[in-house]
């Protein structure tokens, strides 16, 4: 039975990937590697005087770069994580994306924290199924709580 729903699961993975989906709408993509912190576009605004609409405001969050760029991602099923789980916000990270065409909104294709100068994979972990995610919450295959996780990266 565990097999049956691994083979589900990842096959609905593998159709909703961000990589997948990216590749075959653009052909190819030219990734990026982005450092920053990610925060409430909310509180930018705020401090350059622009008063964003309280309801809008859970619906944008965004990369500044170590260089000041300003970077809003794209909430899909990579970056979906940022508007999930408030302990990703306010912390250094780098993100591996793309800007969609024609503009400096930013689609994570691959993430990790900084933590000491080293990255680290961040993800969620069902113990139950022995699957990865990328949004807090339950698994989507038993229903069981996801772990956070944050490992370091090995060389």
């Amino acid at each position: 039975m565990n097999r049956v729903r691994f083979g589900i699961v990842f096959a609905l993975f593998l159709s909703s990937s961000p990589l997948l989906i990216g590749w075959a709408q653009s052909g190819a993509l030219k990734l990026e590697t982005f450092d920053g912190t990610v925060v409430p576009l909310a509180e930018l605004l705020d401090k350059q005087g622009v008063k964003l609409d309280a309801d809008a405001a859970p619906y944008w969050v965004a990369l500044v770069s170590d260089s000041g760029k300003v970077h809003p991602l794209v909430k899909d099923a990579m970056g979906r994580m940022y508007f999930t789980d408030k302990k990703l916000l306010r912390r250094p990270m780098r993100i591996i994306g793309r800007l969609v065409p024609g503009s400096d909104l930013l689609q994570a294709i691959n993430v990790h924290s900084l933590k000491d100068g080293k990255l680290h994979d961040i993800y969620y972990w069902c113990e139950v199924c022995i699957i990865k995610g990328y949004e807090s919450g339950a698994c989507a295959c038993c229903g069981a709580p996801m772990e956070f996780r944050e490992i370091p990266v090995k060389k």
